[in-house]
């Protein structure tokens, strides 16, 4: 499970990356980061065990089920490496000089379940036999050291299931943008294999007169994992009315690693495996050509050796 929280007026959110490991399925890994204001993070990961079958927890983290597709609560108690985005892009990070944070966060569903498995018939997508995304609003609290801040803003959640080994996986530029105005909500995804073949490319757009599913979606490339350049991006869709482009710009992020088959590591560990997929998870604002403002995440992963890539894919 993937969750990603961002309260725009006060300008902080939360990453959690979570999953059970492989050889035990019932101990459950997480990632958990709390974006700070000026670019700071706060960087943990942790290993437990559930009281429950609601959800995840390892201990400092507990992910719990309120209602089946429509809300979860996100509670965190603990600590996390103090860092930022250019020392994340030099190793793996987690067990530096820590920071206390916590965070107490509800989640309502925006939209429905993007399901790219059972309403879209993708079953294959290297990393998961299936998939689905769903966008949220949040509300509640976060906390580090002395500092607290009231979130009220969007989140975005993926769920995937099955065996997943990324070892055939070449990179993937996806999004979750959430328009708290309007309700809207869009969901893309371009993923391709080591060899540069596209394997899927699919957009929905959820708004208050129904969803809309095509097959036409491009986004901005990545320059640098090191900076998350170019910050300036575009989330192309054709629909049935025309295009549909979203202009954007980078907020806040972090970047990780995703070693073959299935180890993921906070920060870049380009010395543990040749040329690694390397992930830039972004918050990004976002303006529709109606002028309606949203916020999400937008993720482009690549292999070192593809970059510089700053074209759209």
């Amino acid at each position: 499970m993937f969750f990603h929280i961002w309260s725009p007026a006060q300008e902080v959110g939360v990453f959690i990356h979570c999953g059970r490991w492989p050889d035990d399925p019932d101990l459950w890994w997480a990632q958990v980061i709390a974006m700070l204001p000026d670019g700071r993070l706060l960087v943990d990961r942790s290993w437990g065990r559930a009281p429950d079958d609601r959800g995840p927890a390892t201990g400092n983290l507990r992910v719990t089920c309120v209602e089946p597709l429509r809300a979860w609560r996100l509670t965190f108690d603990g600590a996390g490496e103090k860092t930022d985005l250019g020392r994340m892009a030099t190793g793996a990070s987690g067990a530096g000089p820590a920071r206390a944070f916590a965070f107490d966060i509800d989640i309502e569903a925006a939209a429905p379940v993007w399901d790219m498995h059972g309403a879209l018939g993708i079953h294959d997508l290297s990393w998961a036999a299936l998939h689905h995304t769903q966008g949220f609003r949040a509300v509640g609290s976060l906390r580090a050291g002395a500092e607290s801040w009231d979130i009220q803003g969007v989140a975005a959640r993926d769920h995937s299931s099955g065996p997943r080994d990324v070892g055939r996986l070449g990179g993937l530029h996806f999004f979750v943008v959430v328009f708290p105005d309007t309700g809207r909500v869009a969901n893309g995804l371009v993923n391709w294999r080591v060899d540069g073949t596209v394997d899927h490319r699919v957009f929905t757009v959820f708004g208050p007169a129904g969803a809309e599913t095509g097959g036409d979606v491009h986004c901005t490339g990545l320059d640098d994992f090191r900076t998350h350049e170019p910050r300036q991006i575009s989330l192309r869709m054709t629909t049935e009315d025309g295009p549909f482009e979203l202009e954007g710009e980078r907020l806040h992020g972090y970047t990780l690693t995703f070693l073959a088959p299935n180890e993921n590591i906070n920060g870049v560990a380009r010395d543990t495996e040749h040329d690694a997929l390397v992930i830039t998870q972004s918050t990004v604002r976002v303006t529709a050509p109606d002028g309606d403002v949203g916020y999400g995440v937008f993720e482009r992963d690549y292999r070192p050796s593809q970059l510089p890539s700053p074209e759209e894919r």
